[in-house]
């Protein structure tokens, strides 16, 4: 897969975890729902910063992004929620589940601009890794 191709997958996948973590946010109960509550909204507001810039770079590039949520849908390798009540600890279980995929797939693209002495591009999703890194490890410290 080429770069703006897994850049394409990535912003698909930034989109549908932004209707996930509002999911998470409306539908979560517990004794952290307070908690959870509030951070789910932090990470959603991130998520829809991560989805423009990342749409942004993409059209710098002189592609096109994905704009819409079929063809997002089409793409994407997060899964949605249904729309339903979950407990505080599937709540971050999911959560934790998506973050090690950023991390992941942060890497790879990384890597792929890397390849490409795209250093803007490297540079951009390196602070996004830096971003999911620390979430997954105050995560596991959440969940110990």
């Amino acid at each position: 897969m080429s770069l703006t191709e897994k850049m394409n997958v990535y912003l698909a996948n930034q989109q549908i975890s932004f209707i996930k973590l509002h999911n998470l946010h409306w539908y979560v109960q517990g004794s952290a729902f307070f908690t959870l509550h509030a951070k789910f909204e932090e990470l959603y507001d991130h998520t829809a910063d991560v989805i423009d810039d990342v749409a942004e770079r993409l059209l710098a590039m002189g592609q096109s992004p994905i704009a819409n949520l079929k063809q997002a849908l089409s793409v994407a390798t997060i899964k949605e929620l249904e729309s339903v009540a979950i407990s505080s600890d599937a709540a971050i279980k999911h959560l934790t589940t998506d973050v090690e995929y950023w991390v992941k797939d942060t890497k790879e693209i990384i890597s792929l601009a890397e390849e490409q002495n795209d250093v803007v591009t490297a540079d951009l999703f390196t602070g996004y890794l830096n971003h999911y890194e620390k979430l997954a490890w105050m995560l596991k410290a959440y969940q110990a």
